[in-house]
């Protein structure tokens, strides 16, 4: 009779071994699954606003008093409060646009001094009295 006992440790040592693989390559997957599990949530994370950098004193229109305003525009609308400070890069390109646009115009040049001396008027008011260097106290 053959003997039952090896050829059973030789089945146990096979499924231990086979196992043992087994078991790797399951922990191996879990590690990569929880790896991935923690960089997806990189992205996620609180971003912190980018610091708003005014543009330096530059001509932009041509028209002194367009250029002036445009130069002021950030820090003083900061100060001001005018707009969220999170919007308030895109509201300057926009006038930014806007006036450059407008300079370009034969039709509207003529009176853009004007409008952007009202501009530089109404932004005065709005600031209160505060210079435009000052901190907004009140932030929307």
């Amino acid at each position: 009779m053959l003997d039952h006992s090896i050829c059973d440790d030789f089945v146990m040592t096979l499924l231990k071994q086979r196992s043992a693989v087994a078991f790797c390559r399951l922990l191996d997957i879990g590690v990569l699954v929880a790896l991935g599990v923690l960089l997806s949530g990189c992205g996620q994370g609180v971003r912190k606003p980018q610091p708003i950098v005014p543009p330096q004193k530059i001509t932009l229109t041509g028209i002194p008093a367009c250029d002036s305003y445009l130069n002021s525009y950030l820090t003083c609308h900061r100060a001001a409060g005018t707009y969220p400070v999170d919007s308030l890069q895109t509201h300057y390109q926009t006038m930014h646009d806007t006036l450059l646009q407008e300079a370009s115009d034969p039709g509207v040049r003529p009176y853009l001094a004007n409008r952007c001396m009202g501009l530089a008027q109404q932004l005065q008011e709005s600031l209160q009295g505060r210079s435009c260097t000052a901190p907004n106290t009140t932030s929307r």
